[in-house]
């Protein structure tokens, strides 16, 4: 089997979009989650590649639900990322990954912070056992991502931001993606210009939050995420074609 980020690069070429979509539920009761989330990957499996579900769904549900979902998600073409950051020591983050593993998830977000030894080794090597990817978050979305992943701070004789040492980190740890938020576009160019295509950056952010999805791709973005402004939209199909129709562009574009 092949790992996660050439499945995915796989699906994004063969169905002609990079889109992924973060199911996350707005005002849907506990009790229709499910068929909810199953509902919405049959509407628009056509135009993602990829959907990310984070503690709207992985909280509610049980194992089973999710892998129902997962295994949903598989049939249209369509792989799946647990957002759950990950941040625990070694112990703990191996029985997390062994839970979503099992429920069909094909990668996981982390955070950096928590260090290689005894953190994110032991993540890699559960996921990587069953060819799955790990994500680690270079620089979140929101506002507040200036004061952690922002922080500059002397490494190795120089000063530089964390998000530029987690870059280089995904690169050292073989990562099969960076999370960097489509709200900074200069962050996305500035870790594009670290990884190059040796591993893909996936860009949340698009829509409600205000990122771009023309301006993250052609700042070195190969995935858009977004969520909200498919999810909430009249037409959820129609915004998922027009995403997709703009990110092509954008990458067509010199």
């Amino acid at each position: 089997m092949k790992r996660f980020k050439y499945r995915i690069e796989d699906l994004a070429v063969s169905k002609k979009t990079r889109l992924i979509l973060a199911l996350d539920p707005v005002g849907v009761d506990s009790s229709k989650l499910e068929d909810y989330a199953l509902c919405m990957l049959e509407r628009l499996s056509d135009y993602i590649c990829g959907v990310k579900l984070n503690w709207h769904l992985l909280l509610p549900l049980s194992l089973n639900e999710l892998y129902r979902i997962t295994s949903k998600a598989h049939k249209h073409g369509v792989q799946c990322i647990a957002d759950c950051k990950l941040n625990d020591i070694g112990s703990t983050n191996e029985v997390a990954v062994r839970y979503l593993m099992d429920a069909g998830f094909d990668a996981i977000t982390v955070n950096p912070f928590i260090g290689w030894s005894d953190g994110v080794d032991v993540i890699a090597r559960e996921v990587n056992a069953r060819y799955g990817g790990v994500l680690p978050l270079i620089y979140m979305s929101h506002r507040g991502a200036s004061e952690g992943y922002g922080r500059i701070v002397l490494d190795g004789g120089y000063q530089q931001p964390f998000y530029k040492i987690f870059a280089y980190r995904a690169l050292e740890w073989g990562c099969d993606g960076a999370i960097v938020g489509a709200t900074r576009i200069d962050v996305i160019r500035e870790v594009y210009d670290i990884l190059g295509e040796d591993i893909p950056i996936y860009s949340p952010g698009v829509g409600v939050q205000g990122g771009s999805a023309i301006e993250a791709v052609r700042a070195g973005a190969k995935y858009i995420i977004t969520g909200r402004s498919i999810l909430c939209s009249q037409s959820p199909e129609e915004e998922a074609r027009r995403l997709t129709k703009l990110i092509h562009s954008a990458l067509s574009s010199p």
